[in-house]
């Protein structure tokens, strides 16, 4: 896979595009932000202050603040996928020369929109286990090598020979253990991020498909390419960098730029697997 050539087809399917594709992008953010903020707002609002004997001031958040928050959370699970539903299927359509429209990141609200959100939510529990289940067990290890730490000064101050002996035997292979863990939990999320990267340009492509067979799709087209697609990504740092110079004024031309490179990557490696 030429990853010179995935970016210059990106290049060519925004070709007198570039306007609709950054107000479709920049919509779709926006929206995601808003949207939730506003509940998030009006609970952070709800929140009570009181003032303790000392004068201490304490921020607590009201029952009904807390209400709103979590309608917020949820609002974001729901329409965070359906936007980035539409957004895939926009630059999809650019990518297969076909023409389209900043409306179109809509589109995850009229087809088939329960299926979408269901995918979303999967591909994120997935990844997040991922993440989740090597970093519980290194946070158990963490905190036992804490508690050992603890009987570690204890020996130091009332011994004065012993010491490395101590820590190598009671401290360090549960601090080894945890750093292990961390690790693994960084290497499998990475994997899993890339694994699942494809899942809705799948779910675009098979409207009829389930959700647990689009992610097995997603899977076997990424499968052999999750490096292929990570150099891609390790590509955009130095314009990334640029982006944070100018404050993120940048982004709006990176992200549709990303995006028509992932679709341009997706066409490309879906070949033979759909």
């Amino acid at each position: 896979m030429n990853r010179l050539l995935i970016k210059k087809q990106a290049k060519a399917s925004l070709k007198g595009k570039w306007g609709r594709a950054l107000g479709l992008c920049f919509v779709a953010a926006l929206l995601i932000s808003i949207i939730p903020s506003i509940f998030y707002g009006i609970g952070f609002g709800s929140s009570s202050t009181t003032q303790t004997a000392e004068g201490v001031k304490i921020t607590a958040i009201t029952p009904a603040g807390a209400i709103f928050m979590i309608i917020g959370v949820v609002v974001l699970v729901i329409i965070a996928p359906l936007f980035s539903y539409g957004t895939v299927k926009a630059f999809l359509k650019a990518n297969r020369g076909e023409d389209f429209t900043v409306g179109n990141v809509f589109d995850g609200f009229k087809e088939k929109p329960g299926k979408t959100i269901c995918t979303g939510i999967l591909q994120f529990l997935v990844i997040w286990l991922c993440y989740f289940i090597p970093s519980f067990i290194a946070g158990i290890f963490l905190g036992t090598a804490a508690n050992r730490m603890k009987l570690f000064w204890d020996y130091v101050w009332s011994n004065n020979h012993g010491r490395v002996e101590f820590f190598v035997k009671h401290v360090g292979p549960r601090l080894t253990l945890a750093l292990m863990f961390f690790t693994l939990a960084i290497i499998l999320g990475v994997i899993a991020t890339f694994m699942y990267a494809m899942v809705y340009y799948v779910r675009v492509d098979n409207p009829d498909m389930s959700v647990v067979q689009i992610l097995k799709t997603s899977r076997k087209i990424m499968h052999g390419r999750k490096l292929d697609f990570f150099v891609l990504g390790v590509s955009f740092i130095g314009w990334v960098c640029v982006c944070y110079i100018t404050c993120g004024i940048g982004f709006l031309w990176l992200a549709p730029y990303m995006q028509a490179c992932t679709a341009a990557f997706y066409d490309d490696a879906k070949d033979n697997i759909i």
